[in-house]
């Protein structure tokens, strides 16, 4: 069994629990460990109140499998409780030894959301929910709820009215908070003060703001990509340790692309990423980041029809304004590349000028998106040089 460290958010928790608040807001920046401690928090509840009925709520369902589901699993791993038989996967519940249950669900699952009561409810990403979802889950509810969220909403959210309740604790936590965070993922964080105030005040400062400066401020969310689209393609943008990586399912026509998130998840090998394309997306011609050959090899070993994307000079600027051209439709079960809409900006001076130059963060899903475009719409390939003279000898 591994020793499980805990930051200050664990000690609040305990705390607001025992002076008898019914929910727990927690508040924070990117990095600051509020989920992960919120996990432990009530793995250890769960273990010590037999019988509990636990709740575990995310807006979609692939979004929780790829956040919220591995960390617990990874918390009972290092706990040695994890037992693979007391995970039911076509439920999505997960038995304890002392009979206490977590029952992983999401906003897009309308039965369950209205139909199970629980004794503990945990909301992460609480801001991706309607205030009805939150009150349909709250009202099933008997003993407390925690929500976890980055503040990225205006002051007429539903939850800076949950926040001024009497029976709610609300604080806010940072990176700073977490003294496990590894250096590259704060110097990250960091370099926003440069790139975007907003996205600072809200990913660095754990402060309520909007995000200005969106560099795809308009798109709509849809339930599927449409049949019928002839062109489908998917974008592959790699990551492992830090970083996600993210394949994007693209379907375009001449004015639309229809986008569709598969994987955005990380520490995954070439093996797990070619798993997921023959499940989700079989024969489907996969366009990835040529910055890796390696692994593009690897994945190709495994049956996917892989190509690198050839970027090219000011790649970055011509796939993005193609994209600008293009009407956008996001599936509502992509959550993670939703999240990146919403925050990938353009980058701003400290005097509040912006610049034409997008900044390097919120853009894994979209680098994946823009391999397509770039490959498959502009084919932006270094083209031939015409050798004039040889051309004019040959007219003769």
């Amino acid at each position: 069994m591994m020793d499980i460290k805990t930051t200050k958010i664990y000690d609040i928790l305990s705390k607001g629990i025992a002076d008898g608040y019914t929910t727990i807001s927690a508040q924070g920046s990117s990095r600051s460990g509020k989920t992960y401690n919120i996990l432990i928090f009530l793995v250890v509840y769960l273990l010590q109140h037999p019988a509990t009925k636990l709740t575990i709520v995310r807006g979609t369902l692939p979004a929780l499998k790829g956040s919220v589901l591995i960390d617990f699993k990874e918390i009972l791993l290092n706990l040695d409780l994890w037992e693979e038989k007391s995970f039911n996967k076509s439920e999505m519940v997960y038995m304890l030894p002392n009979g206490s249950s977590v029952d992983f669900i999401s906003t897009d699952s309308e039965q369950k959301l209205r139909g199970r009561k629980r004794d503990v409810l945990f909301v992460n990403e609480a801001n991706e929910l309607l205030e009805i979802e939150w009150e349909q889950l709250k009202m099933r509810t008997t003993r407390f709820s925690i929500v976890d969220y980055n503040p990225s909403f205006s002051d007429d959210h539903w939850l800076c009215s949950l926040n001024k309740e009497e029976k709610t604790l609300h604080f806010i936590t940072t990176f700073r908070d977490n003294p496990f965070l590894p250096d590259i993922i704060r110097d990250n964080l960091l370099s926003l003060k440069d790139k975007n105030p907003a996205l600072w005040r809200i990913y660095g400062e754990g402060q309520q703001a909007l995000v200005e400066g969106l560099v795809f401020p308009r798109y709509e969310v849809v339930d599927r990509i449409p049949e019928g689209i002839r062109h489908l393609r998917m974008g592959l943008d790699f990551g492992f340790t830090n970083d996600p990586t993210a394949g994007i399912l693209v379907g375009f026509s001449d004015d639309a692309l229809y986008l569709d998130e598969v994987i955005y998840q990380a520490g995954l090998f070439a093996g797990d990423i070619a798993s997921i394309i023959k499940q989700e997306a079989p024969r489907i011609k996969v366009i990835a980041d040529s910055a890796e050959p390696r692994t593009i090899a690897d994945i190709g070993r495994h049956g996917i029809d892989i190509h690198p994307v050839t970027k090219g000079k000011d790649s970055v600027s011509a796939g993005i304004t193609k994209m600008q051209t293009m009407r956008i439709f996001v599936t509502k079960r992509s959550s993670n590349l939703i999240k990146e809409l919403r925050n990938y900006t353009y980058r701003q001076t400290h005097e509040g000028k912006w610049l034409n130059e997008p900044i390097d963060a919120f853009n894994h899903a979209l680098d994946a998106v823009r391999y397509v475009v770039l490959s498959e719409i502009l084919d932006h390939r270094p083209k031939a040089r015409i050798n004039k003279r040889k051309l004019a000898s040959m007219a003769y």
